[in-house]
């Protein structure tokens, strides 16, 4: 069997096959936020800690330019002031969070947000919220271990 190798861009006319044998080298990139930010579409497929007590604003780019856009958020620092993942425009953010407290499962479910918020003095850190965007709305699956550790309002 030969070995082919290349460089720079390789793009794929057709489907790819892989006999035994491995992909490697694939990572996900990691961010650490500890200040406001607005992210760009450019950031897509990031995973993103949220590491400061006192919380700050996380923008994520407009909807209308990121579709296919995703991204996910992890507490790494409990907040003593919320963390909040707005979404620019009124009521974008479509979705569920689930929570856990002593083995009983709740949830919330919103048919359109402003805003995804890792509550003060009650989020975890481990606690994450996924985002994918269609162009249209943001799509939002939050996991937090207190009941009421994220919330989606406005």
């Amino acid at each position: 069997m030969s070995t082919q190798q290349f460089q720079g861009k390789v793009e794929f006319l057709d489907s790819v096959e892989m006999g035994e044998g491995t992909l490697e080298s694939h990572r996900v990139g990691v961010e650490a936020l500890t200040a406001a930010v607005t992210l760009k579409t450019s950031d897509s497929g990031k995973v993103f800690t949220l590491g400061s007590a006192g919380g700050f604003t996380v923008t994520l780019p407009a909807a209308a330019s990121a579709t296919g856009w995703t991204a996910r958020f992890y507490v790494k620092v409990a907040p003593t002031t919320a963390y909040i993942i707005a979404g620019g425009t009124a009521d974008l953010m479509v979705g569920t969070v689930h929570s856990s407290t002593g083995g009983n499962a709740d949830s919330e479910t919103t048919a359109g947000a402003d805003q995804v918020n890792f509550v003060a003095d009650t989020s975890l850190i481990g606690d994450r919220v996924d985002i994918v965007c269609d162009g249209t709305h943001y799509y939002v699956q939050g996991f937090c271990d207190a009941d009421g550790g994220i919330t989606l309002t406005g």
